[in-house]
């Protein structure tokens, strides 16, 4: 077996960003910029539009690494920042953005080795931080070891980097660095540390329970060349993260240092002051549980003016005004901001933008409100109160909790508004796939996502999301539309055509239908356009009109004889038109220069005319120099409409079924020339797509061939996104386009109902549209965002969701949260406490009444809060939430006890219950994770009546209970590291049998025939064959690696595919004799184990992510089957089969390749990454396959050589592989 892995969406998850000047062009509306760090090695730079904040990707680059850490740097002298990556690959690189005719693209600078590969704890490169002043770049590692960088510049202006000087300290664990901005002197960099020399030498615990956290400031001499520890000071224990602030002529400079409850400034020209802020805390936060600070941003607005903005783990944000006099600190205070999700990075623009990188669930960028300067009625503390109410150097939990000011925190934002949010389903937890709402042509994809009250089921679906702007209904069924512009570029009418009759539209303010045109109205149109003389053509069955400018004055040309024109293709200068004829009479017209439309040539083609298009003329030209025709004999044909031989043959082409559609469109390609592609829909559902040489009109060979739907493809021209498409209808809408992230010609479908007719659109109003007829109805549309593989419909859950899985057309979701609690808990608990009003959210929260008072900012002041964290350890909120996929809606939800967590589901179908079909939720009580214990566990069975669940019995079991399936109409349950048999019973289940098959929890279980499948956390993959005569179940085959699995799927009877939790994905085969050897008996009984046989490992692959959840399925109707997964931080993929001889050696002929040719961006071998833990087999990797057309035309040519194809012929490979897909 071999497999392709194709990339179908990159991690949504952020684990890093930066804001700066990376690449700002104001001129094409770019305002702020951001560079994200994603999990798989992504660099991703997104920009915020100038005029409305909407953020746009402008570049996103592949390292094919394990980002650790990034920082933005600027070379003295430059006005653009670049940034400083430290990955895996034991070296930092330095990337700059460059502007070019496609995009923006991330240029490498500088890449300079200093350790071995791999995350590694004394290896640098955990903290990467560079000097403000562009001087000098620490690497730091978890232990031991920092390297410092001086950075330069040639005579060129290149950036040249220095061999690195060594600021190690052994026995040193760092948390944090950062570069203190010390104007022009030598540079300093501050390290948090703690030193453990002494606990290695103490065998008691007496040791590391007084160890002390220093600050730590390392100076670089330029002059000398050397590092040296210039200061150090005792800070807090629980001391995790600093912040730099302003200095030189800016500010004070010095640090902030961020813990648990406080936040300190320390500095070396103050190192006997003690300035230390206690943050305001929750009114309910239990006392004894303290409030650590987990990110921190600093603003800097006018010379002398800054603040931070730092988070802590619940979410809640606070403005640290920092008060200094003559370059001293004199005190800090801290006010509350507003709640906001909880982010691994927080970033504050120039203009007041904070973006939001979130841990779970969509990013945010907000715009401050200028009440942020002073912050009126907020909750706060300073310094000088602190300082009064707790002793030096005693910041204890037990003190913040004492003394520090309470809050109620509100779930409406205050002081600042949402402007743009880039959708995130990370954390992924699970995946269902199929077509489950009864009335679509393709599978969705069901993800549960998010934590907490920010979790939810994302229904994906394949292809561009389509928002609807107006529907309205017509007299009848159209036979077609087009749009004719007006003078300006927007359209002026909508002509909708019918089987005797035409309806014009007109449009302005609202669209309204118009009476006095001169267009033919007794009549159904075939083509009609505006002319370059101001006028309009429409062209009908009996001939063609030419409506003067004016548009009252026309003048007509009439069919000769008896002919009738059956079909016709016009642009601004020209007029083609085939007449009802066996013979296929087709008749040209021009646009002359007295601006009369001429008759040029007429000419028969000996062959029906099925369909034609001449296309739209080229920029700098006066008339489009081909047509395009299909005959019935299953042909294209391209004719010149040059004056020297109009209508003449140019080339021909077989298509594969009779010609519907044709449509031509130029479209720019990757090298930044155009294209001018063919698209031919069939009668027969195939779409095809070729290239038509511009000079001499010969067809390329090949053609891309697509199965797009069981109707006839119809192809028109629109314009998205500022760029020329294809629109092919057929069972659904399709769009084609070239794509600004691979370059190459993509084709994607569109979430909508079955269109018949389309046309684009473009007014005052609606700016890029699309206007289409489905039945007797009108349509007014728009396409967003093309880019992206899939669109989402958000279902919100209350808690993180666990399992889920299909029950009776339904879909259950199990939801628990660790340290939360019911609804019914919260209300009852925290409902009336406070001094305010106070009423109960969604998520269970208090919110302030007063917040919610004539509040007018709608959903871009509204903000999650997680509820009030209980004071026992082993308090979970948990629910069953029943889904209607046809509605995206919850039918039912169920809320368990505080002390249960629901973690497991399946529905199983028992002998005895006459083919009812009910639900098993594993559920546990009292769960704790340090250490893992818990009161009971149980297995509780549900009844699904009319939509509602209702509990039929619970049963107690021996473990946790991770997995269950239905097993010949019985349950199956891993509970612990046991595997057991139940049926069910009226009052509990029966147990049948059970067997011991880890030595921890059970992870995964499936089944087929009678085989179980049994993943477990630390023991990997075991196949067990049942023996119902003797209710006992014998070992059949297991895995020699100690893998420790996340999830699993069957791919046949003696085959699994299954990931592990270090990134790993595998497929593993059993022996043929493996069966008839597991049929021999234990003498040890019900307990015994035998040894069973060795899989064969088939393939394996590192896919840089934990992989949550694999399924077997078809993403779209007449695709491939593959592998589909998705990682915990929103990344989708699939491993598709190869399964022609060709394909294998093809693909990984050019893999080999392209590890030879591809650039390394940051020197990670590209085979290496994919062997990170275990040697990559038997998969060929799809993101080092996608570099090819970032290949220049020199390398392409040479691969094409080595693998002895031709350019397009390794293009036109890639693409279909994805095709079969989707």
């Amino acid at each position: 077996m071999d497999l392709y892995d194709i990339p179908l969406q990159s991690a949504s998850s952020v684990m890093m960003s930066k804001s700066g000047d990376y690449s700002r062009d104001y001129a094409k509306g770019i305002g702020a910029e951001f560079v994200f760090a994603k999990p798989g090695g992504v660099i991703e730079l997104f920009s915020s539009d100038a005029e409305t904040g909407a953020l746009k990707l402008l570049s996103s680059s592949k390292t094919f690494s394990t980002i650790r850490s990034i920082d933005n740097y600027r070379v003295q002298g430059s006005k653009r920042d670049q940034i400083v990556v430290a990955t895996d690959s034991g070296s930092i690189a330095l990337f700059r953005f460059e502007g070019k005719s496609e995009g923006y693209a991330m240029v490498q600078v500088q890449c300079e080795v200093f350790g071995k590969t791999g995350v590694r704890r004394v290896v640098p490169g955990q903290y990467v931080t560079a000097e403000p002043k562009g001087r000098a770049i620490m690497v730091a590692a978890v232990e031991k070891q920092k390297l410092v960088y001086v950075m330069n510049r040639d005579s060129a202006g290149r950036t040249t980097i220095s061999s690195p000087l060594e600021a190690h300290k052994s026995s040193t664990i760092t948390f944090d660095v950062k570069a203190v901005d010390v104007g022009f002197d030598n540079p300093v960099f501050a390290a948090l540390e703690l030193s453990y020399a002494d606990v290695d030498a103490d065998g008691t615990s007496e040791a590391a329970s007084k160890a002390t956290k220093q600050l730590t400031y390392y100076e670089l001499d330029l002059g000398l060349n050397h590092v040296t520890r210039r200061w150090t000071k005792t800070v807090a224990r629980k001391a995790s993260l600093l912040a730099a602030l302003p200095g030189g002529s800016d500010g004070p400079s010095g640090v902030l240092v961020c813990g648990e409850d406080y936040i300190s400034y320390h500095d070396e020209s103050q190192a006997d002051s003690d300035i230390s802020v206690l943050l305001p805390r929750r009114t309910h936060h239990p006392s004894d549980s303290p409030i650590m600070v987990t990110s921190v941003a600093v603003h800097k607005q006018k010379k002398n003016k800054f603040f931070a903005i730092c988070q802590t783990e619940l979410g809640d944000a606070y403005k640290i005004s920092i008060n200094f006099s003559d370059d001293k600190v004199t005190g800090l205070r801290a006010q509350l901001i507003d709640t906001l999700p909880l982010a691994v990075s927080l970033n504050v623009t120039k203009m007041g933008l904070l973006f939001l990188a979130a841990e779970f669930g969509d990013h945010i960028l907000y715009q401050l409100n200028p009440s942020i300067i002073d912050l009126p009625g907020s909750i706060e503390m300073d310094s000088v109160a602190t300082a009064k109410l707790i002793k030096k150097g005693d910041y204890s939990t037990a003190n913040a909790n004492t003394h520090a000011p309470t809050f109620t925190p509100s779930t409406t934002l205050s002081n600042m508004r949402i402007v743009d949010t880039i959708n995130s389903i990370a954390a992924t937890t699970g995946l269902l796939v199929g077509e489950y709402t009864g009335n679509e042509v393709s599978p969705q994809m069901y993800t549960l996502c998010g934590r907490g009250p920010r979790s939810s089921v994302r229904v994906l679906r394949h292809g561009a999301a389509i928002n609807q702007l107006a529907v309205s209904d017509l007299p009848g069924t159209p036979s077609a539309i087009f749009s004719v512009k007006g003078e300006d570029n927007d359209d002026k009418y909508i002509v909708v055509s019918f089987k005797d009759a035409t309806l014009v539209l007109s449009v302005g303010e609202s669209v309204e239908e118009v009476s006095d045109t001169a267009f033919v109205t007794d009549a159904p149109t075939i083509a009609c356009s505006k002319l370059a003389d101001g006028g309009m053509v429409q062209v009908h069955p009996n001939g063609v009109r030419h409506i003067k400018a004016d548009g009252k004055t026309f003048k007509d040309w009439q069919c000769p004889g008896l002919k009738k024109i059956e079909h016709a293709s016009c642009n601004t200068n020209q007029v083609l038109i085939a007449f009802e004829s066996q013979v296929g009479e087709i008749c040209y017209f021009e646009l002359d220069e007295a601006m009369n439309l001429t008759e040029k040539v007429t000419k028969d083609l000996d062959v029906e005319v099925t369909c034609l298009d001449i296309g739209v003329i080229p920029k700098g030209r006066n008339r489009s120099m081909f047509a395009v025709l299909g005959g019935v004999d299953d042909t294209v044909r391209v004719l010149s409409l040059s004056p020297q031989d109009y209508l003449s043959n140019r080339s021909s082409a077989v298509v594969q079924g009779r010609p519907s559609s044709i449509c031509v469109v130029d479209m720019a390609n990757e090298k930044g020339t155009v294209d001018k592609v063919l698209n031919v829909g069939t009668a027969n559902g195939i779409m095809q797509q070729t290239t038509i040489d511009s000079t001499t009109g010969a067809l390329a060979g090949n053609p891309n061939k697509r199965f797009l739907g069981a109707k006839k493809v119809e192809a028109t021209r629109v314009v998205v996104d500022g760029k020329i498409c294809s629109l092919l209808l057929s069972s659904r809408p399709w769009l084609s386009f070239v794509s600004n992230n691979t370059g190459s010609l993509t084709t994607t479908p569109l979430s909508y109902t079955t269109l018949d007719h389309v046309c684009g659109f473009s007014s005052e109003i609606v700016n890029e549209g699309i206007i289409a007829t489905a039945g007797s109805t009108l349509h007014i549309l728009t396409i967003e965002n093309i880019e992206s593989v899939f669109n989402e419909t958000v279902v919100p859950l209350r808690y993180t969701p666990r399992q889920t899985c299909l029950i009776s057309g339904k879909i259950a979701v199990v939801e628990a949260d660790a340290n939360d609690s019911s609804e019914d808990h919260k209300a009852a608990t925290y409902g009336g406490a406070g001094s305010k009003a106070k009423a109960v959210g969604e998520d269970g929260m208090d919110m302030d009444d007063s917040d919610n008072e004539e509040s007018d900012g709608g959903a871009e002041t509204i903000t999650t809060v997680r509820g009030p964290i209980p004071a026992s350890k082993s308090s979970w909120g948990s629910c069953l939430r029943l889904l209607d996929p046809k509605t995206a809606s919850t039918v039912d939800l169920l809320e368990l006890s505080d002390s249960e967590a629901a973690l497991s589901c399946c529905a199983v179908q028992f002998a005895s219950q006459l083919g009812e079909v009910l639900l098993a939720v594993g559920v546990s009580k009292k769960l704790e994770f340090r250490p893992v214990k818990a009161e009971e566990h149980f297995v509780n069975i549900y009844r699904v009546t009319n939509g509602r669940l209702s509990l039929l019995h619970s049963t107690k079991v021996g473990g946790v209970v991770l997995s269950m399936t239905q097993f010949q109409n019985k349950l199956l349950v891993g509970c612990g590291g046991m595997l057991r048999l139940y049926d069910v019973g009226k009052k509990q289940l029966l147990r049948k049998c059970e067997k011991v098959v880890s030595r921890t929890a059970v992870k995964c279980v499936a089944c087929a025939g009678d085989r179980i499948y049994v993943g477990s956390m630390s023991e990997s993959v075991q196949i067990l064959k049942f023996d119902p005569g003797r209710q006992v179940m014998n070992l059949v085959c297991e895995d020699a690696m100690p893998r420790s699995i996340v999830s699993m799927c069957v791919l046949d009877v003696d085959t699994v595919c299954a990931t592990d939790r270090f990134g790993n994905v595998f497929v593993l085969r059993s022996p043929k004799n493996a069966v008839e050897e597991s049929v021999v008996v234990d003498d040890a009984g019900l307990w015994g184990r035998k040894v069973g046989a060795q899989f064969e490992i088939l393939c394996q692959y590192h896919a840089g992510e934990i992989i949550t959840s694999v399924k077997k399925a078809s993403l779209v109707q007449g695709g491939a089957e593959a592998i589909v997964y998705v990682t915990i931080t929103g990344k989708i993929g699939a491993l598709l089969p190869l399964v022609t001889k060709d394909d294998v050696e093809f693909f990984n002929g050019l893999q080999n390749e392209l590890r030879k040719k591809a650039s390394r961006p940051v020197g990670r071998d590209f085979g290496k990454y994919r062997g990170t833990y275990f040697p990559a087999k038997k998969v060929v990797d799809g993101e080092l396959i996608s570099l090819w057309n970032t290949l220049s035309g020199d390398n392409q040519k040479e691969i094409a050589e080595e693998l002895d194809r031709s350019v397009a012929d390794i293009s036109k490979k890639i693409e279909s592989a994805a095709t079969k897909l989707l």
